[in-house]
């Protein structure tokens, strides 16, 4: 399993991390503790990950989950349109 310190590597200093199992849960776009800890309660793997898949099959083999609920026009609207 990684470390806080590799996965901070990966996706950023700012990132939440939290567990479950053998799993690492990555939370890009910093939710309340209570949306961390609902995610945390509702994960399970055996739904999840589709079994038909073969892409959820390999992320499910990394171990590591991520959740980023962020929409492209929520990170867009605040910036100024480039020239």
């Amino acid at each position: 399993m990684l470390s806080n310190k590799e996965i901070r590597a990966l996706y950023g200093q700012k990132v939440i991390i939290s567990r479950k199992g053998s799993f690492v849960l990555v939370h890009l776009d910093r939710p309340s503790r209570a949306t961390i800890r609902k995610r945390r309660q509702e994960f399970d793997p055996a739904e999840f990950f589709c079994p038909d898949c073969p892409l959820c099959q390999v992320l499910k083999e990394s171990g590591i989950v991520v959740f980023d609920e962020l929409t492209f026009d929520e990170e867009t609207m605040s910036e100024e349109p480039a020239d």
